[in-house]
């Protein structure tokens, strides 16, 4: 009977070692779990894909090179919309959709399939000088309307392609998209000092 009292004694000191043993594991077992989680929540922080970005500015229209790109890494599951650097060559040699800018990703909605000018369009420059175009300048996609003074019925509508630098007496020149089938009506505008350029639209 004394023996059994003595064992009475002890016995709860013994569950209370094991539980606290129990907790013990059970806390290694979630520190090592949570490491687990936070390495693989790191690895795929830091995986990313080479992507083709821009070297250099690209205005809408202009044909790219290889000097206007160059590999750039984006995370994975960024969710922009890009082109793997494996596949650069189908970019190289395509025009510009709208402006690019350096440093951004290209995405594949902004290059053309076809360059410019398209079949059925062409490409006509309009030497103009202070007085014939707005003092607003224009700026590459602005939509414009050619009129001859001394037959304004005959005015076209016209997309702005590039703006050259004004020569010593102010002059420059602006290519213009135009549908090819008015080149020969546009062809007699082009150095008359009564051509004017309208802006009626911007790019």
């Amino acid at each position: 009977m004394p023996r059994s009292g003595v064992d009475e004694q002890l016995a709860p000191p013994r569950l209370r070692r094991r539980r606290y043993s129990r907790l013990l594991v059970l806390g290694a077992l979630l520190g090592i779990v949570g490491a687990l989680l936070g390495w693989f929540a790191y690895q795929e922080a830091t995986r990313h894909v080479t992507v083709v970005a821009l070297a250099r500015p690209v205005p809408f229209g202009q044909v790219i090179s290889n000097l206007d790109v160059r590999p750039a890494p984006l995370p994975t599951g960024s969710g922009l919309s890009s082109i793997a650097w494996s596949d650069v060559d189908t970019v190289v040699g395509r025009p510009a959709a709208t402006d690019l800018f350096a440093g951004q990703v290209l995405p594949p909605d902004a290059l053309r399939a076809d360059p410019l000018p398209a079949p059925g369009d062409a490409v006509i420059g309009i030497a103009v000088g202070p007085g014939q175009v707005p003092t607003t300048p224009l700026t590459v996609r602005d939509e414009v309307l050619v009129v001859r003074l001394d037959d304004t019925a005959s005015s076209v509508r016209a997309l702005v392609l590039a703006v050259g630098s004004p020569d010593v007496s102010g002059r420059r020149t602006v290519d213009l998209l135009v549908p090819e089938g008015i080149v020969p009506s546009l062809a007699r505008a082009a150095g008359d000092e009564r051509t004017v350029l309208v802006l009626v639209g911007r790019g």
